[in-house]
């Protein structure tokens, strides 16, 4: 009797001690299971979150989970956040760098901004200074132009190809413009902002010169 009787506090214990998040994830119970892991005060909010989105993910996905443990699929979503994270960071020095490096071949500023209403329609127009630093002709480029407030908070982003030449140590100057709506915010706010008030950010994509080599 008295083993039993061992045997029966040891399983109990066991029982009490086992977590919640070692249970094996079941549709049909995760309602209830989210309940206990809530109530066991094991996962921070934030965690319990990424849990419920993975688990929602994986589903829209097809992943299937069945048969893991939510310790498991919490662990699956923290690896995924961390590669997402670490992939932003690269990219962005990689933007970063390339930036850098197509920025010592060409300098692009603008230096007016206005409105105009053409053939019934109204335009926002953007004039552009391009500067060639290099030694070889340009024959094209690439780049995209976003435009922030002050606080740098973006206001439009505009794709540009530019397919007109730039001698070597030269400066191209021309105006562009995109539709206004009046309907869309990011224009109204533009319309009505002076250029002091705006920051402008060229990320180059790449350039063509005129001897067929490229930078980018």
């Amino acid at each position: 009797m008295k083993k039993l009787s061992l045997l029966l506090v040891l399983v109990s214990i066991a029982i009490s001690c086992s977590s919640p998040l070692d249970k094996l994830y079941n549709e049909s119970t995760l309602e209830q299971d989210a309940k206990e892991i809530k109530e066991s005060g094991e996962l921070s909010d934030e965690d319990a979150k990424l849990l419920i989105g993975w688990i929602l993910k994986s589903k829209l996905s097809g992943k299937e989970i069945e048969g893991k443990s939510y310790s498991e699929i919490i662990k699956d979503a923290k690896n995924y956040k961390k590669e997402q994270r670490e992939l932003a960071e690269k990219t962005k020095r990689e933007e970063e760098a390339k930036r850098q490096r197509l920025g010592s071949a060409l300098t692009v500023a603008m230096y007016k901004k206005g409105y105009q209403e053409y053939d019934y329609q109204e335009y926002i127009t953007y004039s552009l200074a391009f500067e060639n630093k290099t030694d070889k002709e340009i024959r094209a480029l690439k780049g995209k132009l976003t435009i922030n407030d002050l606080f740098d908070t973006k206001i439009k982003s505009i794709s540009l190809t530019i397919d007109e030449r730039i001698t070597s140590k030269g400066t191209h100057k021309g105006t562009y413009t995109t539709d206004y709506n009046q309907f869309k915010d990011e224009d109204v706010r533009l319309k009505s902002k002076d250029l002091d008030d705006l920051k402008v950010v060229w990320t180059p994509e790449k350039i063509i010169f005129s001897d067929g080599t490229t930078l980018e």
